[in-house]
């Protein structure tokens, strides 16, 4: 079933002398892993940026469960009840512990301050941060930042987990450590995985991968993930990375 579909996506920037993404068809399904890939400035943050409705097309229509998303209200709500957004800077809020921002994520959308703080504390307990869970982001290493950024993705339970480099600004031990994360919960939850790396050791945790130049699909391949190897040679501890 697919999930989301962009049809002849265009967008440029500078009065159209940029083109940053240029006649993108393609359609995700349900429960995909997609890794988007390709140099630097090929287009491939702006690509996940329309497909989650932070930017909006040039020339183009994208679909989300086959309906058209038109206009920052609706997607607004798209965010909100049916994806989760993964930063590449991890945007969390300084002066709120990891329990509080995972709880912002959940307001509008899940009554009661009790109920809210006891999923945001499964939460960081599923990313193996339950007893950091009132630390503040300062507090925190790189690698337990993007994990509190990854629960705050799930809080609402969404379809689609989206992340931009997100291992980006890891080491190699904590990227793995992201990974086999992003992707156990993944399949744990049949949810579906879209995420924007330059790192071909992380594109290989996606069974599927599309690779960008210039703003054009080069490559949309189907392959066997291939980093579980690589990643079972890191320690499992989920300890301070």
């Amino acid at each position: 079933m697919s999930l989301i579909d962009l049809n002849h996506v265009r967008r440029t920037f500078d009065g159209g002398r940029i083109v940053a993404v240029d006649d993108v068809s393609l359609s995700i399904r349900q429960g995909e892993t997609v890794a988007i890939t390709g140099p630097s400035g090929s287009g491939k943050s702006t690509l996940l940026n329309l497909m989650c409705g932070l930017d909006r097309p040039t020339r183009g229509d994208i679909r989300f469960d086959s309906q058209p998303v038109r206009g920052g209200a609706k997607w607004a709500r798209v965010r909100a009840e049916r994806l989760g957004i993964v930063f590449q800077s991890f945007c969390l809020i300084p002066g709120l512990t990891a329990e509080e921002n995972v709880e912002v994520a959940m307001i509008g959308q899940c009554s009661g301050v009790h109920l809210r703080r006891e999923r945001a504390l499964s939460l960081l307990q599923q990313v193996g941060l339950g007893d950091r869970s009132a630390f503040r982001p300062f507090e925190l290493s790189g690698g337990e930042r993007q994990r509190v950024a990854i629960a705050r993705a799930l809080a609402n339970a969404p379809d689609v987990l989206m992340a931009d480099e997100p291992t980006g600004s890891l080491d190699r031990r904590s990227s793995h450590l992201i990974m086999d994360l992003l992707t156990d919960l993944q399949r744990g939850r049949h949810t579906t995985l879209v995420l924007v790396t330059h790192d071909q050791i992380v594109a290989g945790y996606c069974k599927r991968q599309i690779e960008l130049v210039d703003g054009n699909v080069v490559s949309d391949v189907t392959v066997p993930p291939q980093a579980k190897h690589v990643a079972a040679l890191v320690p499992p501890a989920m300890g301070p990375t």
